[in-house]
């Protein structure tokens, strides 16, 4: 195994659960920040939240369940150069990754990376180059959103000509360089898994509708607290969520704080600071929830899963 190979103890070194864990805390702190104020303008945000159109509600768990079912697809999708990791289970894997991570360490890699030690017989280099396609993916779809926004922030036919420019030029570049010798020498795996078409523009399509589910799961927020976000801004709004979710250092509490700031540098209706900052956090924590109530309870079912697989594989010798 060389150097740079990811380790089991890379995974949980001191220096890592100690970064992650003040993260957690610190995130905490945000989000009840964040919850108190929501609880301080007038109250009609959450009257509105009670009265919600049922349609609204429904739009926020099926965007969220989109999301994670495109996400369990991508990941399938990319491995199938090791041709040993199932559909379903892959889905699965993946609402269990969900739910760890709103642990304070984000567990959620940590049972991924040991699912396919154990049950796949994956080796650690194979894991590695594995999570390096997915990341880098993940990378180009989501760096080219944000470049095209901060050239074009308004969204319309030339946002998106030069999203999918980007897209296009940085998938032929990746395609070309994954074939070249000393890529395919250093590469470990990765450039077997970007050289192969289907899993290339598979990936950037997949991450593309992910990032539309994060928009649609932001439009029913919007819709359900009534404000006055236009579609270009709402869309922003569920690019920057995605963006902020990507957080090394903790997931609870720097996505909310973070969607509030953001929203409400976008709106300038006729409130208070106190109104505003309110409605805005409101939005985060409405947002937000759409995924907890999706992610958490599935998750936590599909936990009885993985246990039962995890005590069914025979450790590697």
């Amino acid at each position: 195994m060389t150097d740079d190979a990811p380790t089991e103890g890379s995974l949980l070194s001191p220096r890592k659960i100690a970064l992650q864990t003040v993260g957690f805390v610190v995130g905490v702190a945000l989000l009840i920040w964040c919850i108190k104020t929501a609880f301080g303008g007038d109250g009609d945000e959450w009257r509105r939240i009670a009265h919600a159109n049922p349609w609204l509600v429904l739009g926020l768990v099926g965007c969220t369940l989109v999301s994670m079912f495109v996400n369990g697809t991508l990941f399938w999708l990319v491995a199938q150069p090791m041709q040993r990791l199932g559909f379903r289970d892959m889905q699965w894997l993946n609402l269990v990754t969900a739910v760890l991570n709103y642990a304070p360490i984000r567990a959620g890699l940590i049972a991924r990376v040991a699912y396919h030690l154990r049950v796949d017989r994956l080796s650690l280099l194979e894991i590695g180059a594995y999570l390096a396609a997915i990341a880098y993916t993940l990378a180009l779809t989501v760096g080219s959103c944000i470049v095209a926004t901060l050239i074009r922030p308004g969204i319309d036919g030339w946002w998106w000509a030069l999203l999918l420019g980007q897209l296009a030029l940085g998938g032929g570049l990746t395609w070309a360089l994954m074939g070249q010798p000393l890529v395919a020498r250093y590469g470990r795996g990765m450039d077997e898994m970007l050289r192969q078409p289907l899993c290339l523009w598979g990936a950037i399509g997949l991450r593309l509708v992910d990032i539309g589910a994060f928009v649609g799961r932001m439009f029913c927020a919007v819709a359900i607290l009534e404000l006055d976000l236009s579609g270009p801004e709402t869309v922003l709004l569920g690019i920057a969520a995605i963006t902020l979710s990507l957080n090394p250092i903790g997931r609870t509490g720097f996505r909310e704080i973070a969607v509030a700031f953001v929203a409400s540098q976008l709106v300038s209706p006729d409130l208070s600071n106190t109104e505003l900052d309110s409605a805005m956090a409101t939005l985060a924590l409405v947002e937000s929830a759409g995924e907890a109530m999706v992610a958490i309870p599935l998750g936590a079912i599909c936990l009885l899963w993985y246990r039962r697989r995890w005590k069914n594989a025979k450790p590697s010798p």
